[in-house]
């Protein structure tokens, strides 16, 4: 810090009592976060939220028993990469609030709170070590305060905190913090047993980030760092004997590390979907980290956003700016490395952020960028930055006016910065909004359009999601080669389901399987259109399929209960109903199989149960009333039946009830096929007896 022969010192002393100045940080921060993350309390599921949370039944605990509990936290995603700990935690949400979206983000916001909370006791603690406190330790609380600030607010972390499913990233940021916080303290404890309490703390807290997410691998790697940096000290001893201490933990360290994130699978299996070779992600990830680094220093609205579009490095010239991407890589790892001993604080913040990019940035087989993987690595990119502007603050000490505009300057910073969040929060409320607003940015993309023809096709808007879905296959720039059977699938979905073209939409569906065989979504569509055309087996065949490779799907196993219902296989489609029910409680389809299998068997009375029950779920079901008909009338109920037919009466308005009887026949697929030689008879008498407006 630069001392000025006129004493002023920027009242950087804070002249406060410890519990004061907490205080004021803590709930200065709490305000200032709930201010610009309040809008985000009500921000709807986005993009991968649905695989992991709203479809994966594994997640959705309606008991606290150990056999429940157990399933959420041992489900493993695709990938092969098990986060057991942000699963339970979903789990836990679920159990409390269903899917409800607010009690989830008002758990996302507690833990980044958590996370700046910790990292703010991290910077103050670690500038008041006895390395750095004779050149720190004045300006240790304005600087972790400013600092932290940064962090926090920058709107770089709005996916992170508010796209739901980033809990992930959150939480194992929080619990990274935490780890190294704890093991701060416990290196310098007073006493043994404090010492010991707070190593398990930190033990504890560095399980919890593994089990958020898998870049926390390099936790170790950054205790050991910290540890030689400002515990022991940069000096040549100490540095070869961490290495010859550290050779076989580290060895082991790698060992586990490559079990953990099963880097031969990841590495040598995974990189056939993908669109870019293992050579090009890494050639290309520089210039993501650069662009990363220009968005965390100037992060406006305009420039961020859910999916970016980054040309792939096919050489390092190819393009040019990937050369320059790795030499200032390099050649800020070693300044980093040349100065630690001289300017270890700064060096440290170096090096955390390019090693904590390492897992997500270089070689496993993963999307090319994302904003979120920004929260951890981040976290200690502003230190330097905050007290290279507290030291400007203080050296224009000798005039005022300089000085306040500095001051505004920075203000203006984290004004700015709190507004951008704030409209972030604005864009991801709705999916429909979030990738309008990415089409925007980034038009030459196809999975922005995908999702957008996706959000406007569950509004209603059909046309408008088939020009979206067609752009995303027109444009052909794909993350990876799986991405254009989903838009194949979705425009196989407008033909069947809004045009009524069961042969168009079946060519989108085989043109979806030839791109990717085992995609779920093809294989359900084709099972609707063999059931449409009342070809049972091929229907059966491609269900099957599907549930192989998506078996916690209920509505995959409802179709395949109504394959069994129309193959005579009643006991199956009984059975097969029940499993898709327990996959989706309020499931209605399910219902009506159930209940015309019981039809077919005789047991009448149990088809009337599951049909009353499943009406309450689908009021509309015009056929579900028509076969109450048929069994209210065995049953001789005649007010349930006069209720019934009245109806239908109201529903069939103009039509005539035999044309509309005869229009359900010809479709195959009906849970209820009814005959009209038996349902119209039962109508004529009905209609004779009571007084029923007559069709």
């Amino acid at each position: 810090m630069i001392n000025k022969l006129n004493s002023f010192d920027l009242n950087l002393h804070w002249q406060f009592s410890n519990w004061k100045k907490y205080t004021f940080a803590f709930l200065s921060l709490f305000v200032c976060l709930i201010i610009i993350y309040g809008n985000s309390f009500h921000c709807d599921w986005q993009f991968d939220d649905s695989p992991n949370i709203l479809e994966n039944r594994d997640v959705h605990l309606k008991t606290l028993s150990w056999t429940d509990i157990k399933k959420a936290f041992h489900f493993t995603p695709v990938q092969g990469l098990p986060r057991p700990v942000a699963y339970l935690s979903f789990g836990l949400n679920y159990y409390s609030g269903g899917l409800d979206v607010f009690g989830y983000h008002v758990v996302n916001f507690t833990i980044h709170c958590l996370a700046t909370a910790f990292l703010f006791l991290f910077i103050l603690n670690t500038l008041k070590l006895p390395l750095l406190r004779d050149k720190y330790g004045r300006i240790a609380y304005p600087v972790a305060l400013l600092a932290t600030f940064l962090w926090a607010t920058n709107p770089l972390q709005v996916n992170a905190v508010t796209y739901i499913v980033q809990r992930m990233t959150s939480m194992a940021g929080m619990a990274y913090m935490m780890s190294m916080y704890f093991y701060l303290k416990g290196r310098t404890a007073g006493n043994e047993r404090r010492g010991i309490l707070f190593f398990l703390l930190s033990a504890l807290s560095a399980l919890l980030s593994f089990g958020s997410k898998e870049n926390a691998a390099m936790l170790p790697v950054s205790l050991l760092l910290y540890d030689l940096y400002f515990l022991q000290g940069i000096t040549k001893r100490n540095v070869i004997k961490n290495l010859i201490i550290l050779t076989i933990p580290g060895l082991l360290l790698v060992t586990l590390g490559a079990i953990y994130l099963k880097f031969s699978h990841m590495i040598f299996l995974n990189y056939s979907p993908w669109t870019f070779t293992l050579t090009e992600r890494l050639l290309t990830e520089p210039r993501v980290i650069m662009y990363y680094i220009s968005l965390l220093l100037y992060p406006v609205s305009s420039r961020l956003t859910m999916d970016h579009d980054i040309d792939i490095s096919h050489s390092i010239l190819d393009p040019w700016t990937t050369v320059i991407a790795v030499l200032l890589i390099l050649f800020m790892i070693g300044y980093a490395v040349y100065t630690a001993k001289k300017r270890p604080l700064t060096s440290y913040c170096i090096i955390f952020f390019f090693l904590n990019h390492l897992i997500e940035g270089s070689f496993l087989a993963l999307d090319l960028i994302f904003e979120h993987r920004n929260y951890l690595p981040s976290m200690l990119f502003f230190v330097p930055l905050a007290m290279l502007l507290l030291n400007v603050l203080d050296y224009f000490s000798y005039k005022k006016s300089l000085q306040f505009i500095m001051a505004s300057v920075m203000t203006f910073i984290l004004a700015a910065q709190a507004h951008t969040v704030s409209l972030r929060n604005d864009i991801l409320r709705y999916d429909k909004i979030l990738w309008e607003d990415n089409v925007s940015k980034m038009p030459l993309l196809s999975r922005p359009h995908g999702a957008l023809g996706r959000a406007l096709f569950d509004q209603g808007n059909y046309d408008e999601a088939l020009l979206e879905t067609q752009k995303a296959i027109n444009l052909a720039r794909y993350p990876n080669y799986a991405q254009p059977a989903i838009y194949l699938c979705n425009e196989g979905n407008y033909y069947l389901y809004i045009k009524n073209n069961a042969e168009k939409a079946l060519d989108y569906y085989q043109q979806a399987l030839k791109i990717q065989p085992h995609i779920p979504a093809a294989h359900y569509g084709v099972t609707q259109v063999m059931l449409e055309k009342g070809l049972w087996a091929y229907a059966l065949n491609n269900i099957k399929y599907a549930i192989i490779y998506k078996p916690n799907n209920s509505p995959f196993h409802a179709s395949l209960a109504l394959t069994y219902l129309k193959m005579g296989e009643l006991d199956k489609a009984i059975q097969t109903a029940e499993q898709a029910i327990g996959l989706q409680e309020n499931f209605a389809l399910p219902l009506s199989i159930k209940a015309e299998a019981y039809r077919l068997k005789g047991k009448f009375n149990l088809s009337i149960f599951y049909l009353e029950k499943y009406l309450r779920l689908a009021p509309l079901d015009i056929g579900a009333r028509v076969c109450l008909v048929e069994l209210y009338a065995w049953k001789d109920d005649r007010r349930h039946l006069i209720q019934t037919i009245g109806m239908i009466l109201s529903h069939a308005g103009e039509k005539n009830i035999a044309s509309m009887l005869d229009e359900m026949a010809r479709k195959k697929n009906l849970v209820y096929m009814p005959k009209k030689e038996i349902i119209l008879p039962i109508i004529k008498t009905t209609l004779l007896r009571n007084v029923i407006p007559r069709i």
